[in-house]
């Protein structure tokens, strides 16, 4: 990997992999973070994944986001974004919609409109959380330009639950999976 990703491999290779239930305690300062799930708690392809203590790392993601063309920052940081993954719902998080996808029938999930947002609703959303803090572990790293370590680990580190970028059979059926339950949601709805 290039010279500047100190923060990628503390990603890759954290020296603590922290519980869903402890996100309140990231720093309020942009950075980035990896998700580790339990290796097997989820059907995701067999790949070369990165693994700690029985975890595999299958996400990334930063925030705040890197900056518009226009300068445009955002105001998030690593608590905000790793509260509304761990607790929050679906339609505030992707990694949340794809968990829900992947996990509709272990759960019994089915995405619909609630409060004029489409999610699992306040149950299923909880099943969620609660999947994530048995199953998922985080690591994060403080960073002012987080987006250079993601570009990095989106290029080289096999993630799947990373869609951007891939075109992948699994990442095709995730996205494809996504849709189809939107477009179920919004058809209900009407």
């Amino acid at each position: 990997m290039p010279d500047h990703s100190l923060t990628a491999e503390r990603i890759l290779n954290p020296l603590m992999l922290h519980s869903a239930a402890d996100v309140r305690n990231a720093p309020a300062s942009p950075g980035i973070y990896g998700w580790w799930m339990k290796r097997g708690a989820l059907d995701v392809p067999e790949a070369p994944y990165q693994e700690q203590n029985g975890h595999q790392l299958l996400y990334v993601g930063i925030s705040p986001r890197k900056p518009s063309a226009a300068g445009r920052a955002s105001n998030g940081n690593l608590r905000k974004r790793l509260v509304t993954h761990a607790t929050k719902n679906a339609s505030q998080s992707t990694l949340r919609r794809t968990l829900g996808v992947l996990l509709a029938n272990d759960l019994g999930l089915t995405l619909g409109v609630h409060g004029g947002r489409e999610h699992y609703g306040a149950q299923g959303e909880a099943l969620i959380s609660r999947w994530l803090i048995e199953n998922a572990r985080v690591a994060w790293a403080v960073n002012p330009q987080p987006w250079e370590a993601e570009d990095e680990l989106l290029e080289h580190a096999t993630l799947a639950l990373n869609l951007d970028r891939r075109s992948d059979a699994f990442a095709r059926s995730i996205s494809d999976r996504r849709r189809a339950a939107l477009a179920a949601t919004r058809a209900a709805a009407r």
